[in-house]
């Protein structure tokens, strides 16, 4: 595979301007769960490479400090074994995975800390034993290793703790406890624990330009269909000073990012190429999100744990699944979001609302959709719809503001999208009453990114895209947002328009050619030339008027259909000519009639039984003579002056004889 980006000189140089050395070149540091005692406090530098040889944690009060340009990588796990216990319900059964050795992961207990913060030029990387961390392998490689999970103590609205006969939840609402999904405390320490509410205000790590790929544990599911499996990356439970900004989350087994809960903020995140969903949140998430870019190809996207619809975005409010939601359904799952770009290659839909989620999502972009931007799914009380339909109405919550997107589909689908689509148990009811709701908050149809599609082959990407928006001013001040840790913009989606996307030069997509479009810097900036280029930051002196300078009007002989500027060579005599087909100078190759055309020297009689028959005329001037002909009137065969039905009996009593020689 050739890398096509020059600009992702970070990732794949391995941290060289760091000063690391070159992955292959570095020793190798196994790294162990201490039978429970952790990693303790203790920094990794970029000269050595750490192996995940099981679920490793960092313990409450330990900091884990990763350097710039430092690679950690997962073990795959030994002696799986997969069960499926029957059930007496429409399901027919519970999943249950184990491991004699479980696969490397790393996971950050409540009350301890992961400061992960990489450069531009040397970002840190999490991918598995056996990656040469090169870019060679494809993003259909899935669930190799653990994944990253950090547990907080923040708020979250389950309810029971499992395997504990009480509710955890006794101070108030927000206090439930929960365990993070695809982890297992071998200890006997029950280190996966978060929520609880006991530090809603602390942070669990700060992540900063790190990729993580390939990652996701599957230990099968429960009789609800719920999945118990890490994703990439796992914020459970995470408090306030919690930070995400630029990550890459890569060819996931499961989901890219899933928040669970608690008041966490990411920035800058994208989440590509997974095998369900690119982003989900649920449980009580209170935080802020900006700048997040979720990708989907649908020949990756095949949930297996287990089989069931995927998103570029499942938005949910609690864990019903579980039946462990707290009653009340507080603290509602209502982040503040803006600038979503989410695209696919013929996904159902982006976006799917379930379980009474809530919030504000503002100015977003889904592209690639073969039927649907948003997906509303009603089957109980508690699910989407009541939490989208305005306060005031029939069975409104009025907590969801999903405003001021703009949807579109595939080149196929785009006659056909819709903004919403609805699937529950009252179509003829609330089902009916979506579009108009959608509508009141401007989320339309309509094409503002500026070329959302983008090719896969054999996992790797072959033709990019450019998800930039297209301009400036689509967002007016009424649909600003209100909290003051997200930025002010007037474009939708993830990307400015005209400045290179955030992701370039330190991410594997960039580093395979993800992006596709111009890249700014000095260039032409005069509007009327040939070379004007919308990206350029600066006038190089560059600009030229002749390459696309030609005759612009389409009645003349040299018009030419690519000109842009017309440079006054407009003519009208090389292409002129004779254009009536029938006069005796027609000519076929002539565009514009000169009036030049005649009909005299091509005349005379073409009656080919007179005797001035003349084979070169083409019109007939009424010359043909008939002296010496025995009847003049050709079709009176019985000369009696007058053609009726007489002379026809008369041919025909003659039909199909022999004429003599």
């Amino acid at each position: 595979m050739t890398w096509q980006s020059a600009t992702a000189q970070g990732l794949f140089s391995q941290g060289a301007a760091c000063g690391c050395p070159e992955v292959a070149l570095r020793d190798t540091v196994w790294v162990s769960d201490n039978a429970g005692a952790g990693v303790g406090t203790a920094t990794w530098t970029c000269d050595h490479l750490y192996v995940l040889t099981e679920q490793v944690f960092v313990n409450a009060s330990d900091t884990l400090t990763i350097e710039p340009g430092t690679a950690v990588l997962g073990m795959a796990g030994e002696g799986r074994q997969s069960f499926f216990v029957p059930t007496n319900n429409a399901v027919g059964g519970a999943a249950t995975v184990s491991y004699a050795v479980y696969p490397g992961a790393l996971i950050v207990a409540r009350g301890g800390y992961l400061h992960a913060e990489g450069a531009e030029a040397c970002p840190i990387q999490f991918s598995f034993l056996g990656d040469p961390l090169d870019g060679s392998v494809g993003m259909d490689v899935q669930g190799e290793w653990g994944g990253l999970v950090l547990c907080g103590g923040g708020a979250i609205n389950t309810l029971y703790l499992e395997g504990v006969d009480q509710p955890s939840q006794t101070g108030g609402i927000g206090t439930g406890e929960d365990r993070a999904e695809g982890v297992v405390d071998l200890s006997g320490q029950d280190r996966h624990v978060y929520g609880g509410n006991t530090a809603p205000l602390a942070s669990s790590g700060t992540l900063k330009y790190m990729s993580l790929r390939h990652g996701s544990t599957n230990l099968g599911w429960n009789n609800a269909l719920n999945g118990n499996e890490t994703d990439l990356l796992q914020l459970a439970g995470c408090g306030e000073g919690t930070t995400l900004d630029f990550v890459e989350l890569v060819a996931s087994a499961d989901d890219g990012l899933h928040v669970l809960g608690g008041t966490p903020d990411v920035r800058h995140v994208v989440s590509a190429f997974h095998a369900e969903d690119a982003f989900e949140s649920d449980q009580g998430w209170q935080g802020t999100g900006q700048w997040l870019f979720g990708l989907q190809d649908t020949a990756l996207a095949h949930p297996t744990n287990p089989p069931h619809d995927k998103f570029l975005w499942r938005m949910q409010g609690d864990d019903f699944e579980e039946n462990n939601v707290d009653f009340t359904y507080e603290p509602y799952t209502s982040p503040w979001m803006s600038n979503l770009t989410l695209l696919s290659n013929g996904g159902a839909h982006a976006v799917g609302v379930q379980s009474l989620p809530a919030g504000d999502w503002l100015n977003s972009v889904v592209a690639g959709v073969s039927e649907a931007g948003i997906e509303f799914r009603h089957f109980y009380s508690c699910d989407g719809f009541p939490a989208f339909i305005p306060m005031g109405l029939p069975g409104g919550y009025g907590i969801l503001r999903i405003q001021n997107w703009r949807i579109e589909g595939t080149p196929e689908s785009v006659s056909e999208v819709t903004p919403g689509a609805y699937s529950g148990l009252y179509p003829q009811g609330v089902g009916l009453a979506m579009p108009s709701i959608l509508a009141d908050s401007n989320n339309v149809l309509g094409s503002i990114v500026v070329d959302p599609t983008f090719t896969m082959t054999n996992g790797f990407v072959s033709e990019g895209l450019d998800p930039r928006a297209q301009m400036e001013g689509t967002v007016s001040d009424y649909y600003q947002t209100l909290n003051g840790e997200l930025e002010e913009v007037t474009f939708h989606g993830a990307f400015a328009p005209g400045a290179l996307p955030w992701f370039e030069g330190w991410s594997a997509l960039s580093a395979q050619g993800l992006f596709s479009g111009a890249m700014p810097g000095p260039g032409c900036t005069y509007p009327f030339a040939c070379n004007y280029s919308a990206m350029a930051t600066e006038d190089d002196g560059s600009c030229e008027f002749q390459s696309c300078a030609g005759c612009t009007y389409e009645w003349a002989c040299n018009y030419d259909a690519s000109a842009v500027l017309d440079d006054g060579t407009c003519e009208r005599e090389t292409c002129a000519g004779c254009t009536f087909v029938l006069a005796c100078n027609y000519d076929p190759a002539a565009t514009q009639d000169d009036g030049s055309c005649t009909y005299e020297e091509c005349s005379g009689c073409t009656f080919e039984g007179s005797p001035n028959y003349d084979p070169t005329a083409m019109i007939d001037d009424g010359s043909c003579t008939f002296e010496g002909v025995g009847n003049v009137c050709q079709g009176d065969l019985n000369g009696d002056g007058v053609i009726s039905t007489l002379d026809l009996l008369d041919f025909l009593s003659v039909y199909g004889e022999a004429c003599p020689e």
